[in-house]
């Protein structure tokens, strides 16, 4: 088993129970919430087939959120340790815990409505993919993604500012790179990176033209932030399709981080929140591509 192979077991499960962030909500709302939960995937799964007698009250959404975030708080701490694998065993008990938050707050925050706004409901997606990669729940979300695909799918981008635009289409590489349909889909990311920077000379300037310097400041350090995911989401694209550029890991690190970097400057919390967590994604995006499955079995058999 590889550094980046972990399985979530019972044991890692019981022992996130235990955090801190867990124990602060009680141990009553937290079952609440996974029972909440459990009901709700149960029914959508069965339809009309079955009656599932479960009876949910006003208070129930905000429990299940609440857990979700505690959830979520265990995951961020084992962040860095999912993201840079090794057999430090302090390390590999922030590893477990990441995934098995992440497996968790992905279990809870699945059932809960998929917000209106287009920019909330892409924030609400990506989230939710992004807990899935980490909580090895990569397959689930693939049919969550085609049950909800009406709900799901990218916004238009006509009339919207510059980084509303950049951010749709974004999302919709994204939403590409998640479902996996073909590889016409993987192909058709490098045209929309393509296509942003094409418009970026013509739309550009409207967003930074503003005569309030400090809103230009946080407008300038959002695109920052887009561009550098722009570019990340162009190069783990590229190396799914063709398992190039070799050094992928410090190229999508350094694009990500700065992205990160950019959107804490501009004080936008949630959007640093995404890239984080997208970073974790990308990196696991890479170590189950075809590349590096063949790279695994060469160095297995040249050591053999």
């Amino acid at each position: 088993m590889s550094k980046t192979d972990m399985i979530i077991t019972e044991d890692a499960l019981n022992r996130l129970d235990q955090h801190w962030a867990i124990q602060a909500l009680g141990n009553d709302q937290v079952a609440r919430a996974l029972d909440v939960a459990a009901v709700r995937i149960m029914r959508s799964a069965v339809g009309r087939q079955m009656t599932i007698e479960f009876e949910e009250t006003k208070s129930d959404a905000k429990v299940v959120e609440r857990a979700a975030m505690a959830y979520e708080l265990a995951a961020i701490e084992g962040l860095y340790a999912l993201l840079h694998p090794s057999d430090d065993e302090s390390r590999v008990q922030l590893r477990v815990q990441a995934q098995a938050g992440a497996f968790r707050a992905y279990s809870l925050r699945r059932t809960l409505p998929i917000p209106d706004g287009p920019e909330d409901c892409i924030f609400h997606v990506l989230h939710l993919a992004a807990l899935a990669y980490c909580g090895d729940q990569w397959a689930d979300l693939r049919r969550w993604l085609k049950d909800y695909e009406r709900e799901v799918r990218p916004p238009s981008v006509a009339d919207v500012s510059w980084d509303h635009r950049v951010l749709r289409r974004l999302y919709e590489c994204w939403l590409r790179l998640l479902r996996k349909q073909g590889w016409d889909d993987l192909d058709g990311i490098s045209e929309i990176i393509a296509g942003l920077r094409k418009d970026q000379e013509q739309y550009e300037n409207t967003v930074l033209d503003k005569s309030d310097n400090a809103a230009a400041q946080a407008e300038a350090l959002r695109l920052i932030a887009l561009y550098h995911w722009a570019k990340a989401t162009e190069l783990l694209a590229i190396y799914i399709l063709q398992g190039q550029p070799v050094g992928i890991e410090a190229e999508l690190d350094k694009h990500f981080e700065a992205g990160q970097q950019a959107a804490s400057a501009a004080q936008d919390a949630a959007f640093e929140v995404i890239l984080r967590w997208l970073h974790v994604t990308s990196r696991r995006m890479v170590a189950g591509s075809l590349w590096k499955v063949a790279q695994a079995v060469n160095s297995r058999v040249t050591r053999f």
